[in-house]
Protein backbone atom coordinates (compact mmCIF):
# COMPACT_ATOMS: atom_id res chain seq x y z
CA UNK A 1 0.00 0.00 0.00
CA UNK A 2 1.38 3.73 -0.91
CA UNK A 3 1.68 6.19 1.64
CA UNK A 4 -1.16 7.96 -0.70
CA UNK A 5 -3.76 4.90 0.29
CA UNK A 6 -2.58 4.74 3.84
CA UNK A 7 -2.80 8.66 4.82
CA UNK A 8 -6.97 8.42 4.35
CA UNK A 9 -7.28 5.26 6.38
CA UNK A 10 -4.90 6.25 9.46
CA UNK A 11 -7.02 9.67 9.13
CA UNK A 12 -10.44 7.84 9.25
CA UNK A 13 -8.93 5.61 12.14
CA UNK A 14 -7.64 8.39 14.03
CA UNK A 15 -11.20 10.29 14.10
CA UNK A 16 -12.93 7.62 14.89
CA UNK A 17 -10.44 6.69 18.05
CA UNK A 18 -11.20 10.88 18.62
CA UNK A 19 -14.60 10.15 18.85
CA UNK A 20 -14.50 7.38 21.46
CA UNK A 21 -15.67 8.68 24.89
CA UNK A 22 -12.74 9.05 27.36
CA UNK A 23 -14.52 8.74 30.67
CA UNK A 24 -12.78 8.07 34.05
CA UNK A 25 -13.11 4.63 35.69
CA UNK A 26 -15.57 5.80 38.44
CA UNK A 27 -17.51 7.46 35.41
CA UNK A 28 -17.24 4.04 33.62
CA UNK A 29 -18.38 2.48 36.59
CA UNK A 30 -21.50 4.57 37.53
CA UNK A 31 -22.42 4.03 34.04
CA UNK A 32 -22.27 0.27 34.23
CA UNK A 33 -24.47 0.32 37.45
CA UNK A 34 -27.04 2.68 35.47
CA UNK A 35 -27.36 -0.25 33.40
CA UNK A 36 -28.48 -2.58 36.02
CA UNK A 37 -25.37 -4.55 36.43
CA UNK A 38 -25.65 -6.03 39.78
CA UNK A 39 -22.97 -7.09 42.61
CA UNK A 40 -19.22 -7.72 40.99
CA UNK A 41 -17.91 -4.36 42.68
CA UNK A 42 -14.13 -5.80 42.76
CA UNK A 43 -14.77 -7.37 38.71
CA UNK A 44 -16.28 -3.83 37.43
CA UNK A 45 -14.00 -1.37 39.45
CA UNK A 46 -11.22 -3.73 37.29
CA UNK A 47 -12.76 -3.82 33.87
CA UNK A 48 -13.63 -0.44 34.41
CA UNK A 49 -10.02 0.52 35.07
CA UNK A 50 -8.87 -1.99 31.98
CA UNK A 51 -11.10 0.30 29.46
CA UNK A 52 -9.77 3.45 30.76
CA UNK A 53 -6.20 2.43 29.87
CA UNK A 54 -6.92 0.84 26.29
CA UNK A 55 -8.52 3.91 25.21
CA UNK A 56 -5.92 6.10 26.87
CA UNK A 57 -3.59 3.84 25.18
CA UNK A 58 -5.16 4.29 21.94
CA UNK A 59 -5.41 7.94 21.88
CA UNK A 60 -2.20 8.40 23.03
CA UNK A 61 -0.09 6.34 20.18
CA UNK A 62 -3.10 7.53 17.24
CA UNK A 63 -3.79 11.28 18.49
CA UNK A 64 -0.78 12.03 20.02
CA UNK A 65 1.88 10.28 18.45
CA UNK A 66 3.14 8.76 21.29
CA UNK A 67 5.96 5.81 20.24
CA UNK A 68 4.01 2.74 21.87
CA UNK A 69 7.48 1.00 22.38
CA UNK A 70 7.29 4.07 25.53
CA UNK A 71 4.23 2.88 26.39
CA UNK A 72 3.13 -0.41 28.63
CA UNK A 73 1.74 -3.20 26.01
CA UNK A 74 -1.84 -3.78 25.62
CA UNK A 75 -4.16 -5.34 28.82
CA UNK A 76 -5.40 -8.81 28.15
CA UNK A 77 -7.73 -10.21 31.14
CA UNK A 78 -8.57 -13.77 32.38
CA UNK A 79 -12.14 -13.70 33.93
CA UNK A 80 -12.63 -16.29 36.44
CA UNK A 81 -16.11 -16.94 37.96
CA UNK A 82 -19.77 -19.13 38.46
CA UNK A 83 -21.54 -19.46 35.51
CA UNK A 84 -23.94 -16.69 34.80
CA UNK A 85 -22.18 -14.41 37.48
CA UNK A 86 -21.64 -11.80 34.57
CA UNK A 87 -18.79 -11.80 32.93
CA UNK A 88 -19.65 -12.25 29.31
CA UNK A 89 -22.60 -9.57 29.80
CA UNK A 90 -20.08 -7.30 31.68
CA UNK A 91 -17.71 -7.13 28.63
CA UNK A 92 -20.18 -6.66 26.19
CA UNK A 93 -22.35 -4.18 28.14
CA UNK A 94 -18.67 -1.91 28.80
CA UNK A 95 -17.06 -2.42 25.51
CA UNK A 96 -19.41 -2.83 22.87
CA UNK A 97 -23.18 -1.31 24.08
CA UNK A 98 -21.37 1.76 26.40
CA UNK A 99 -17.72 2.92 24.40
CA UNK A 100 -18.97 1.00 20.99
CA UNK A 101 -15.63 -0.22 20.16
CA UNK A 102 -15.55 -3.55 18.05
CA UNK A 103 -16.05 -6.20 20.51
CA UNK A 104 -17.12 -10.02 20.28
CA UNK A 105 -17.93 -13.14 22.46
CA UNK A 106 -16.64 -16.24 21.06
CA UNK A 107 -17.24 -20.02 22.43
CA UNK A 108 -13.87 -21.42 22.51
CA UNK A 109 -14.69 -24.60 22.47
CA UNK A 110 -15.88 -24.94 18.48
CA UNK A 111 -12.20 -24.20 17.36
CA UNK A 112 -9.35 -25.99 17.02
CA UNK A 113 -5.68 -25.92 16.04
CA UNK A 114 -4.92 -25.17 12.27
CA UNK A 115 -5.28 -28.20 10.22
CA UNK A 116 -7.44 -30.26 12.51
CA UNK A 117 -11.50 -29.75 12.73
CA UNK A 118 -13.31 -27.29 14.37
CA UNK A 119 -12.60 -23.63 13.37
CA UNK A 120 -9.18 -22.26 12.69
CA UNK A 121 -8.31 -19.89 15.73
CA UNK A 122 -7.15 -16.85 13.36
CA UNK A 123 -10.83 -16.75 11.93
CA UNK A 124 -11.50 -14.83 16.47
CA UNK A 125 -10.23 -12.18 14.19
CA UNK A 126 -12.84 -13.03 11.38
CA UNK A 127 -16.00 -12.56 13.43
CA UNK A 128 -14.00 -9.20 15.16
CA UNK A 129 -13.29 -7.83 11.37
CA UNK A 130 -17.25 -8.42 11.19
CA UNK A 131 -18.31 -7.18 14.37
CA UNK A 132 -15.93 -3.62 13.12
CA UNK A 133 -18.26 -3.88 9.36
CA UNK A 134 -15.60 -5.31 7.64
CA UNK A 135 -13.38 -2.14 8.59
CA UNK A 136 -9.71 -3.82 8.98
CA UNK A 137 -8.36 -0.76 10.60
CA UNK A 138 -11.29 -1.10 13.38
CA UNK A 139 -10.36 -4.25 13.83
CA UNK A 140 -6.79 -3.56 14.53
CA UNK A 141 -8.28 -1.81 17.94
CA UNK A 142 -10.75 -3.81 18.98
CA UNK A 143 -12.27 -6.19 21.70
CA UNK A 144 -11.81 -10.14 21.81
CA UNK A 145 -13.76 -11.84 24.54
CA UNK A 146 -13.04 -15.96 24.80
CA UNK A 147 -15.63 -17.68 26.50
CA UNK A 148 -15.28 -21.12 28.09
CA UNK A 149 -11.47 -20.61 28.11
CA UNK A 150 -11.74 -22.96 30.26
CA UNK A 151 -13.08 -25.81 28.28
CA UNK A 152 -9.76 -26.01 26.33
CA UNK A 153 -7.91 -27.70 29.08
CA UNK A 154 -10.18 -30.62 29.05
CA UNK A 155 -10.82 -31.73 25.57
CA UNK A 156 -14.42 -30.84 26.16
CA UNK A 157 -14.65 -29.38 22.45
CA UNK A 158 -17.61 -29.31 19.96
CA UNK A 159 -16.18 -29.37 17.07
CA UNK A 160 -17.36 -29.57 13.10
CA UNK A 161 -15.72 -31.74 10.78
CA UNK A 162 -13.69 -29.63 7.68
CA UNK A 163 -12.75 -32.59 6.10
CA UNK A 164 -12.32 -36.57 5.75
CA UNK A 165 -9.43 -37.74 7.78
CA UNK A 166 -9.54 -35.47 10.46
CA UNK A 167 -8.63 -36.20 14.38
CA UNK A 168 -9.99 -34.41 17.05
CA UNK A 169 -7.57 -32.32 19.42
CA UNK A 170 -9.02 -34.08 22.57
CA UNK A 171 -6.12 -32.67 24.64
CA UNK A 172 -6.82 -28.75 23.85
CA UNK A 173 -3.25 -27.84 23.84
CA UNK A 174 -3.28 -27.02 19.63
CA UNK A 175 -5.72 -24.46 20.38
CA UNK A 176 -3.69 -23.18 23.25
CA UNK A 177 -1.00 -23.04 20.99
CA UNK A 178 -2.49 -21.01 18.47
CA UNK A 179 -3.83 -18.53 20.94
CA UNK A 180 -0.58 -17.61 21.73
CA UNK A 181 0.48 -16.43 18.62
CA UNK A 182 -2.55 -13.94 18.04
CA UNK A 183 -2.40 -12.74 22.04
CA UNK A 184 0.84 -10.66 21.73
CA UNK A 185 1.59 -7.91 19.43
CA UNK A 186 1.89 -9.67 16.00
CA UNK A 187 0.46 -9.60 12.71
CA UNK A 188 -2.01 -12.31 11.37
CA UNK A 189 -3.15 -13.03 8.33
CA UNK A 190 -7.09 -12.81 8.73
CA UNK A 191 -9.71 -14.55 6.35
CA UNK A 192 -12.39 -12.38 5.14
CA UNK A 193 -14.80 -15.25 4.96
CA UNK A 194 -15.53 -17.96 7.60
CA UNK A 195 -14.91 -21.42 6.04
CA UNK A 196 -12.00 -23.76 6.01
CA UNK A 197 -11.22 -22.90 2.29
CA UNK A 198 -7.66 -21.66 1.57
CA UNK A 199 -8.69 -19.46 -0.94
CA UNK A 200 -10.31 -16.09 -0.45
CA UNK A 201 -9.01 -12.54 0.53
CA UNK A 202 -6.93 -11.98 3.81
CA UNK A 203 -5.89 -9.02 5.61
CA UNK A 204 -3.15 -8.55 7.93
CA UNK A 205 -4.30 -7.41 11.04
CA UNK A 206 -1.80 -6.80 13.85
CA UNK A 207 -3.05 -8.11 16.92
CA UNK A 208 -1.15 -5.41 19.60
CA UNK A 209 -3.53 -2.58 19.98
CA UNK A 210 -6.06 -5.65 20.25
CA UNK A 211 -7.42 -6.28 23.75
CA UNK A 212 -8.00 -9.86 24.71
CA UNK A 213 -10.41 -10.47 27.92
CA UNK A 214 -10.63 -14.70 28.05
CA UNK A 215 -13.50 -16.15 30.68
CA UNK A 216 -14.38 -19.18 32.36
CA UNK A 217 -16.12 -20.73 35.07
CA UNK A 218 -13.14 -23.65 35.86
CA UNK A 219 -15.75 -26.21 37.43
CA UNK A 220 -13.03 -28.08 40.07
CA UNK A 221 -10.56 -25.51 39.68
CA UNK A 222 -10.77 -24.91 43.86
CA UNK A 223 -9.57 -28.22 44.26
CA UNK A 224 -6.88 -28.25 41.45
CA UNK A 225 -5.23 -25.14 43.70
CA UNK A 226 -5.66 -27.65 46.93
CA UNK A 227 -3.14 -29.97 45.26
CA UNK A 228 -6.34 -32.21 44.43
CA UNK A 229 -4.60 -32.84 40.91
CA UNK A 230 -5.77 -35.92 38.90
CA UNK A 231 -4.30 -38.78 41.17
CA UNK A 232 -7.24 -37.73 43.10
CA UNK A 233 -9.65 -38.61 40.35
CA UNK A 234 -11.23 -42.26 40.02
CA UNK A 235 -12.48 -45.29 42.43
CA UNK A 236 -9.20 -43.98 45.47
CA UNK A 237 -10.99 -40.37 45.73
CA UNK A 238 -12.40 -38.81 48.55
CA UNK A 239 -14.33 -36.51 46.72
CA UNK A 240 -17.96 -36.67 45.23
CA UNK A 241 -18.05 -36.07 40.92
CA UNK A 242 -20.31 -32.78 42.78
CA UNK A 243 -18.06 -31.64 45.22
CA UNK A 244 -14.89 -31.84 42.22
CA UNK A 245 -16.67 -30.25 39.87
CA UNK A 246 -18.80 -27.54 41.71
CA UNK A 247 -18.83 -24.76 39.36
CA UNK A 248 -20.97 -22.23 42.14
CA UNK A 249 -17.39 -21.23 44.10
CA UNK A 250 -15.58 -17.66 44.90
CA UNK A 251 -11.91 -18.08 44.29
CA UNK A 252 -9.17 -16.00 46.96
CA UNK A 253 -6.36 -14.10 45.60
CA UNK A 254 -3.88 -16.55 46.59
CA UNK A 255 -6.13 -19.35 44.19
CA UNK A 256 -5.64 -17.41 41.16
CA UNK A 257 -2.44 -15.61 41.30
CA UNK A 258 -0.39 -18.87 40.94
CA UNK A 259 0.36 -19.77 37.47
CA UNK A 260 0.76 -23.59 38.72
CA UNK A 261 -2.97 -23.90 39.92
CA UNK A 262 -3.82 -23.18 35.99
CA UNK A 263 -0.80 -25.54 34.47
CA UNK A 264 -2.33 -28.33 37.07
CA UNK A 265 -5.84 -27.50 35.37
CA UNK A 266 -4.98 -28.13 32.15
CA UNK A 267 -3.43 -24.52 30.69
CA UNK A 268 -0.40 -23.83 29.35
CA UNK A 269 1.48 -21.42 31.44
CA UNK A 270 2.65 -19.20 28.50
CA UNK A 271 -0.94 -18.80 27.99
CA UNK A 272 -1.90 -17.99 31.21
CA UNK A 273 0.75 -15.62 31.24
CA UNK A 274 -0.29 -13.66 28.18
CA UNK A 275 -2.98 -12.09 30.52
CA UNK A 276 -1.55 -9.55 32.39
CA UNK A 277 -4.46 -9.40 35.00
CA UNK A 278 -6.85 -12.66 36.60
CA UNK A 279 -10.39 -10.62 37.93
CA UNK A 280 -12.09 -13.20 40.09
CA UNK A 281 -16.11 -13.30 39.81
CA UNK A 282 -17.77 -14.03 42.85
CA UNK A 283 -21.21 -16.38 43.11
CA UNK A 284 -24.15 -14.33 42.81
CA UNK A 285 -25.81 -14.10 46.46
CA UNK A 286 -30.18 -14.12 46.55
CA UNK A 287 -30.29 -11.28 47.13
CA UNK A 288 -28.45 -10.08 44.03
CA UNK A 289 -30.37 -12.38 42.18
CA UNK A 290 -33.44 -10.78 43.30
CA UNK A 291 -32.32 -7.15 42.31
CA UNK A 292 -31.20 -8.74 38.92
CA UNK A 293 -34.80 -10.87 38.33
CA UNK A 294 -36.44 -7.17 39.36
CA UNK A 295 -34.74 -4.87 37.30
CA UNK A 296 -33.27 -7.33 33.84
CA UNK A 297 -36.20 -9.96 33.56
CA UNK A 298 -39.64 -8.77 35.42
CA UNK A 299 -39.42 -5.58 34.15
CA UNK A 300 -39.62 -6.40 30.63
CA UNK A 301 -42.34 -8.92 31.34
CA UNK A 302 -44.15 -6.43 32.83
CA UNK A 303 -44.05 -4.44 30.22
CA UNK A 304 -44.47 -6.37 27.23
CA UNK A 305 -47.90 -7.82 29.16
CA UNK A 306 -48.63 -3.76 29.73
CA UNK A 307 -48.73 -3.24 25.95
CA UNK A 308 -51.41 -5.88 26.01
CA UNK A 309 -53.21 -4.46 28.70
CA UNK A 310 -52.49 -7.24 31.35
CA UNK A 311 -51.28 -6.18 34.79
CA UNK A 312 -48.43 -8.40 36.08
CA UNK A 313 -47.18 -8.56 40.06
CA UNK A 314 -44.80 -10.64 41.25
CA UNK A 315 -44.26 -11.10 45.18
CA UNK A 316 -41.38 -10.49 46.67
CA UNK A 317 -41.23 -13.87 48.47
CA UNK A 318 -41.32 -15.39 44.75
CA UNK A 319 -38.57 -13.55 43.71
CA UNK A 320 -36.47 -15.38 46.33
CA UNK A 321 -37.68 -18.56 45.58
CA UNK A 322 -36.80 -18.35 42.52
CA UNK A 323 -34.02 -17.31 43.08
CA UNK A 324 -33.05 -20.18 45.54
CA UNK A 325 -33.24 -22.19 42.77
CA UNK A 326 -31.08 -20.36 40.80
CA UNK A 327 -28.53 -21.35 43.24
CA UNK A 328 -29.13 -24.54 43.99
CA UNK A 329 -29.06 -25.16 40.44
CA UNK A 330 -25.86 -23.17 40.10
CA UNK A 331 -27.41 -21.43 37.03
CA UNK A 332 -26.88 -17.94 38.28
CA UNK A 333 -28.27 -14.95 37.07
CA UNK A 334 -28.35 -16.60 33.45
CA UNK A 335 -31.43 -19.40 34.59
CA UNK A 336 -33.59 -16.52 36.25
CA UNK A 337 -35.51 -16.25 32.82
CA UNK A 338 -36.38 -19.84 32.36
CA UNK A 339 -37.52 -20.81 35.76
CA UNK A 340 -39.29 -17.43 35.80
CA UNK A 341 -41.67 -18.38 32.65
CA UNK A 342 -42.10 -22.44 33.51
CA UNK A 343 -43.88 -21.00 36.30
CA UNK A 344 -46.60 -18.55 34.38
CA UNK A 345 -46.28 -20.51 31.04
CA UNK A 346 -49.57 -21.89 31.69
CA UNK A 347 -51.32 -19.15 32.67
CA UNK A 348 -50.14 -16.91 30.19
CA UNK A 349 -51.08 -19.97 27.64
CA UNK A 350 -54.62 -19.23 28.84
CA UNK A 351 -54.26 -15.57 29.38
CA UNK A 352 -53.97 -15.13 25.93
CA UNK A 353 -56.22 -17.88 24.55
CA UNK A 354 -59.12 -15.27 26.09
CA UNK A 355 -59.83 -11.60 25.90
CA UNK A 356 -61.54 -10.76 29.36
CA UNK A 357 -57.96 -11.51 32.04
CA UNK A 358 -56.69 -8.26 33.08
CA UNK A 359 -54.15 -9.35 36.00
CA UNK A 360 -51.57 -12.26 36.30
CA UNK A 361 -50.02 -12.14 40.15
CA UNK A 362 -47.46 -14.68 41.00
CA UNK A 363 -47.19 -15.45 44.56
CA UNK A 364 -45.73 -18.10 47.39
CA UNK A 365 -48.25 -20.98 48.47
CA UNK A 366 -47.14 -23.63 50.69
CA UNK A 367 -43.43 -23.08 49.74
CA UNK A 368 -44.29 -23.25 45.57
CA UNK A 369 -45.24 -20.63 43.33
CA UNK A 370 -48.74 -20.57 41.78
CA UNK A 371 -50.38 -18.19 39.82
CA UNK A 372 -53.09 -16.47 40.20
CA UNK A 373 -55.44 -14.40 36.99
CA UNK A 374 -58.18 -12.82 36.54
Amino acid sequence: MTLREELPKRKRLIEYIYSIPERSPLELSELIRSNNYIGQEKAVRALSLMAFRHIRRLKKIYINDIDPMLLPKKQNCLLIGATGCGKTFLVELLFRDLLKIPTVIIDITNYSETGYVGQDVSSLLTRLFYAAEYDPDLTSIGIVCIDEIDKISSGHNSLMFSGAGTTKDVTGYGVQRELLKILEATEIPVSTELSHSTYGNYYLIPTRDIAFIAAGAFSGFKHVSKGENSTTIGFNRNLSARELNKIAVDYAPSEIENTSNFQNYGLLPELVGRFNRIIPFSSLGKDELCTILEKNVISKYREDFRLDGIELEVEHEALELISKQAIKKETGARGLESILTGYFEDAAFDIYSRNDVKFLKLKVAHDRIVSIIN
